[in-house]
């Protein structure tokens, strides 16, 4: 119950001093002028206290942003399969508002700064750094969209966390913040004879052949590839389980052709112990540069190792595979492979309009005219 006191001021006006406690929560005092505006008072922070919410907006009022970023990325992150998303984004809402108190982050400066983003522009390389290449003064970027969203996403799992798990807040002030338009995605496939132009330049690194050939015949990820081991091969089934996946659920996928022939190879030559696709430290195989020499050496233009997973992904749709089909063979989302689809509809056109032409000839074809 809460406890309410009458004084009287030097002046003689009187004033209600009310405190309110309750097992769990800190104590809470206030003043007001009438008893009335007192018990009032006391009535809604009892219902807050009961709800939960008090608590939180005393720790919401103490702790600042950077605490719960420092945390985050103490005890959260490293539980991450992949936590380079909240390394690389997260640094600059610290930098920029980690000084705020969690309770003054409101919609209205995270949309100021979602709006900073998009209008600013970023250099990917410091000249002059140890490590850095850069010769004189570095590119600008601008980020796009797609980038400018993972900023949010980062910084509202922060927020997510801390009403959830750490209780420091009421509320995710991202509830109010919209994200930024995104593109419909990129889609980027090999044509026939890009695709042997590209196979023929990784013929000549043997490890970068395998690699592509698997990817290019079973749509997985480079990632996936990488992070494969030899006990998840099955040659006699001619399958591979993919334990480590973009969703985190295990998918299986089946070898044919040349790209069984070539890992059957592969197992002949090595112990079979670990890492398909590993290094002699022991790490992962380091594809990016060998398979950029190998593109420009079969002159694509604009063609990244996961376009592999699209040009995969085209050859399926084309070859009639379904939505559900697409999505079981390469762990798509349902609107990802919808633009799959989508391409494979419109290079049935020609196919289309061949059957038309042959079961619904035109009266210009037939040598009837229009009019009678």
């Amino acid at each position: 119950m809460p406890s309410i006191r009458e004084r009287v001021q030097k002046d003689g006006s009187r004033v209600f001093h009310v405190q309110v406690r309750m097992n769990g929560f800190p104590s809470r005092t206030s003043s007001f002028p009438s008893r009335r505006l007192a018990e009032r008072w006391a009535k809604t922070i009892e219902a807050e206290m009961i709800e939960g919410k008090h608590f939180r907006n005393v720790e919401a009022r103490r702790r600042t942003l950077k605490e719960a970023i420092d945390r985050y990325m103490k005890e959260i992150v490293p539980q991450k399969r992949d936590g380079k998303m909240s390394r690389t984004n997260l640094p600059y809402w610290r930098e920029k508002v980690g000084n705020l108190k969690l309770a003054d982050v409101s919609p209205a400066i995270l949309v100021e700064h979602r709006d900073r983003l998009a209008r600013g522009s970023f250099k990917r390389a410091t000249p002059g750094s140890r490590r850095s290449m850069v010769k004189g003064e570095a590119n600008e970027f601008r980020r796009s969209p797609s980038t400018v969203n993972r900023y949010l996403v980062a910084l509202s799992h922060v927020f997510t966390v801390a009403r959830k798990e750490w209780h420091w807040v009421s509320y995710n002030p991202f509830d109010g913040v919209s994200k930024l338009k995104e593109s419909r995605g990129r889609i980027r496939y090999l044509s026939e004879d890009e695709r042997t132009r590209l196979l023929t330049e990784t013929e000549k690194d043997a490890t970068l052949h395998v690699l592509t050939v698997i990817a290019l015949s079973t749509a997985a990820r480079a990632g996936e590839l990488l992070n494969l081991e030899w006990d998840d091969v099955d040659l006699k089934e001619k399958r591979l389980l993919f334990r480590v996946t973009k969703n985190s659920q295990p998918r299986a996928a089946w070898l044919h052709g040349e790209a069984f022939r070539l890992l059957s190879e592969r197992a002949s030559a090595c112990d079979r112990r670990g890492r398909v696709f590993g290094n002699l430290r022991g790490g992962k195989y380091e594809y990016a540069k060998p398979f950029k020499e190998a593109c420009a050496a079969a002159q694509l233009v604009d063609f990244k190792f996961h376009d592999l997973r699209h040009s995969a992904a085209t050859y399926l749709a084309r070859e009639g595979a379904s939505e559900q089909q697409l999505r079981a063979i390469g762990g798509w989302k349902s609107g990802v492979v919808s633009r799959y689809v989508h391409i494979a509809a419109e290079d049935a056109r020609d196919i289309l309009k061949r059957m038309n032409e042959r079961i619904l000839p035109s009266s210009n074809e037939t040598g009837h005219s229009g009019d009678q």
